[in-house]
This record gives structure tokens, C-alpha cells and sequence, in this order.
């Protein structure tokens, strides 16, 4: 016998941001999305979600993490916000078009498969080229460089949001089709996906193979401890687009002062 589906699509979506947020203790916008669902229950009203978003203090302000007395294990962190972005994108998408039942594809389509937070507000290929972030192109790594002697490191950190990047948005979008978005935010929240530890060692060796430095600093990389110096930036990699074999600057860092010897 089939298994029932429910009832629409948005309402699911609610639901799931609602269990998300409560999970973490979020309860604040837990409330928020609670009154969304009871909104659209009682008028099919989409109002009162979409004017969670925008400005300071909103929907787009909140950041999972335990420093912000969330019940979220550190290492966890760059899961919960990878799936409460695309989720929380696929919510405002579906606010619009509450009646539609999409499929994963359309989704991906009709959503956008790029930075999740541009997704919500651009949607699909309305999002320029320039803008394009994880999937117009490739994941980007994130971590610091010295413009003055181009030493760079990242972090393991850094190297679980890419792996999140990747795996994510299908894993929504697909949920979301097949209405068990609910599940999957007690999956993500619980532990890694079964692909995760493959793909974090191969991350892992391209960054070796970068020459670049695995280090879990707190804050700044300032100063450079190779050279001293105290001009150093955020930087961002991206795979090489021709051999896939090792990481590459993306074309949105500051240029450094000198190449590297």
C-alpha cells in the first residue's frame, strides 16, 4: 500500500523548518514558522512568512551555532546551517507558489542550485554569473592567505562546509519531493551522511596537494606565521577546473603583493 503523502508541500516544509529550529532550540522563529502554518491552515495566508525575511533582526540574521546558546554540537555547525539555508530557501520559494508540488529537479530548478541564501530572493538561472556561488561553479573552500608571501592555510571546518555544500541541497530538494524533510533534519542533526567520510578525505589530500596548511586557529590568521606579516585576508579556492586534481584562488579574492616563491 502506498504511503500517504502529506498534505502539501509548503505546510511539510514548515513543519520541518519548525522541527529544525525547535531541535537547536531556536525558539523564537520556532514560534514564528508555528504561526506561519497555522496561517496558511486557517486562510492559506503566506504573508506572515514572507515578512520574516529582510532587514536587520530577520529570518536571514540567524546563525546555528553554540556560541549562540543553540543545542547544536560544534562540529555539527556547518550541517545545521547547510540544511536550515536551503530549507529556510525552499520555504520563502514555496511561500510564493503554496499550491505547486514540485519534484526534486524542478526544485533545483525553480529554487536554484546556488548560494542558498541568493537562492530565496533570485531563484533559478535569474542569478548572474558574478553572483554564483558553491553551485554555479564548484564548492569554494574558504580560509586565509598573506598577500605578502602567499602562505595560506584552512581548516577542517572549512572543509566540513564544502562537504555540507555538496551534499545537501540534492538531499533537500529530493525530501522535499518526497515529503520527508522531517527526517532528514534529525539525520543531518544526528551525524554525517554515509558519502561524508570519502569525500573528506579527498578534500583533504587536495588540499595537501595545494600546499596550503590545515590549521584550526581561532579567529584571524594575523600575523602571517610564515612571514610576520599583518596583511593577510579571507581567501577562497575552488577546484581546478581542468584536472579537478588540486584547489585553485577563485576569481573573488584580493590579488596578492608578490607570488609565492
Amino acid at each position: 500500500m502506498p504511503r500517504k503523502m502529506a498534505a502539501n508541500q509548503y505546510e511539510h516544509c514548515l513543519t520541518a523548518m519548525a522541527h529544525l529550529l525547535r531541535s537547536v532550540g531556536e525558539s523564537h522563529w520556532a514560534k514564528w514558522i508555528e504561526t506561519d502554518i497555522s496561517q496558511w491552515r486557517a486562510s492559506r495566508d503566506t504573508s506572515h512568512h514572507l515578512s520574516a525575511y529582510g532587514g536587520m533582526g530577520s529570518f536571514n540574521d540567524v546563525w546555528i551555532c553554540a556560541a549562540n546558546s543553540h543545542k547544536v554540537d560544534p562540529a555539527r555547525e556547518p550541517w545545521a546551517n547547510t540544511l536550515f539555508n536551503w530549507l529556510k530557501s525552499i520555504c520563502h520559494y514555496m511561500a510564493q507558489h503554496p499550491s505547486s508540488s514540485l519534484s526534486a529537479s524542478q526544485l533545483s530548478e525553480s529554487v536554484g542550485f546556488y548560494d542558498a541564501p541568493l537562492a530565496a530572493f533570485v531563484g533559478g538561472d535569474q542569478a548572474a554569473n558574478d553572483m554564483r556561488g558553491f553551485f554555479g561553479t564548484d564548492p569554494k573552500l574558504q580560509g586565509w592567505r598573506c598577500l605578502q608571501c602567499g602562505h595560506s592555510e584552512t581548516s577542517t571546518r572549512s572543509i566540513e562546509g564544502v562537504i555540507a555544500d555538496t551534499l545537501i541541497p540534492s538531499a533537500v530538494f529530493r525530501a522535499c519531493e518526497n515529503r520527508t524533510v522531517v527526517e532528514l533534519v534529525d539525520e543531518v542533526l544526528a551525524a554525517e551522511p554515509s558519502e561524508a567520510p570519502k569525500l573528506r578525505e579527498q578534500l583533504t589530500t587536495l588540499i595537501r596537494s595545494s600546499d596550503s596548511d590545515l590549521n584550526d586557529r581561532d579567529g584571524w590568521m594575523r600575523p602571517c606565521p610564515s612571514c610576520g606579516s599583518d596583511d593577510t585576508a579571507v581567501y577562497r579556492w575552488i577546484l581546478d577546473p581542468e584536472s579537478q586534481a588540486s584547489f585553485v584562488p577563485s576569481d573573488d579574492n584580493l590579488p596578492l603583493k608578490q607570488k609565492r616563491a
